[in-house]
């Protein structure tokens, strides 16, 4: 069944926003906590995932500042994690902030300094939907180190005039993504994907898959530690198997792609670096990379991630690599 975004009630909201909680005792473990934020929920904007009859997730929208969105609160249910409803709900409140003339989008998150297992996976959800940290506060009267961070609405503004939306792999993608490349006579193992998300998870890597009306029409990854010696001694983000699928091409759905992660990169790196093959399918790639201004390392091709030497023999596949590199502003 597909999942569907709508805005509720205040009444409605608030009864989702309490059985949400209910439902995650290991992550809404403060009863008065739990209490006031759902009071607060009647006073702000709220979105509710609905998957058939029964909704699934909420997002709590508040404007603390004119140009500025907030998430109040957001959680999802227990059985509909992992499905892409986080996902679906933060892209209906950006695009309602941005309709409101909001350049920002802030969170508030249990600090990876407390090191709580279940909070872990919400900033990594959080950092692999765009947003950055910015500091660590502990609330006066509150136990516990929080985490402040923040999205620039911006980023998404291009997709939303393209009607591309951009969001990270879940677990129900991988089925999806290998039979519609399949229908491109692509082959694309669900392994390849599955070890994608185990990386996703443990803060390795970030997958994006770009959908234009729905359908998935492409993806990328970035790889914060690269397997390329020259990148990892430096440490340049890679960015990595950039896939968009042919009906899908020239709509500036690889730029967007491409932005995202350079975006990402940004946070810690000042250049990020990717490789492109040689033999003729890579010809469009080449020509996009240039275009966005990536220059070859200077330290020429590479084989399985072996310099190439003269004389030598050398198969042209997929592995046989020139590496450019961006410098990021």
């Amino acid at each position: 069944m597909r999942i569907t975004i709508e805005q509720l009630s205040p009444i409605v909201a608030q009864n989702l926003c309490r059985k949400i909680t209910a439902n995650l005792p290991e992550y809404f473990g403060l009863p008065a906590c739990n209490e006031h934020y759902a009071m607060g929920v009647l006073d702000r904007i709220n979105f509710a995932a609905k998957l058939g009859n029964d909704y699934v997730g909420l997002l709590c929208l508040d404007f603390p500042y004119p140009t500025t969105a907030n998430i109040y609160w957001m959680g999802v249910m227990r059985e509909n994690h992992r499905q892409g409803v986080g996902a679906l709900l933060l892209l209906s409140a950006i695009k309602y902030a941005h309709r409101l003339n909001a350049s920002t989008l802030t969170v508030e998150t249990l600090a990876p300094k407390e090191a709580d297992k279940n909070y872990l996976k919400t900033y990594q959800f959080y950092r692999a939907q765009g947003f950055s940290p910015l500091f660590n506060l502990k609330p006066e009267n509150y136990d516990f180190l929080m985490v402040y961070m923040a999205k620039n609405i911006s980023d998404a503004v291009i997709e939303n005039e393209n009607k591309i939306n951009l969001r990270s792999l879940v677990q129900t993608d991988i089925q999806p993504i290998v039979e519609k490349f399949s229908r491109h006579n692509w082959v694309k193992p669900a392994s390849t994907f599955t070890t994608y998300l185990a990386e996703q998870n443990r803060g390795e890597r970030i997958i994006w898959l770009a959908f234009s009306q729905d359908e998935l029409a492409g993806y990328v990854t970035l790889k914060w530690l690269s397997s390329y010696p020259s990148f990892r001694d430096q440490n340049i983000p890679e960015i990595m198997d950039l896939n968009v699928l042919p009906p899908y091409r020239k709509k500036g759905i690889g730029s967007c792609l491409l932005a995202r992660a350079e975006h990402e990169s940004a946070k810690k790196s000042t250049r990020c670096g990717l490789g492109v093959g040689l033999y003729g399918d890579y010809g469009q790639a080449q020509r996009l990379y240039i275009k966005r201004g990536y220059l070859p390392d200077g330290l020429g091709i590479t084989s399985h991630y072996n310099d190439v030497v003269p004389g030598g023999r050398y198969a042209v596949d997929d592995d046989l690599v020139l590496w450019l590199t961006k410098k990021l502003v």
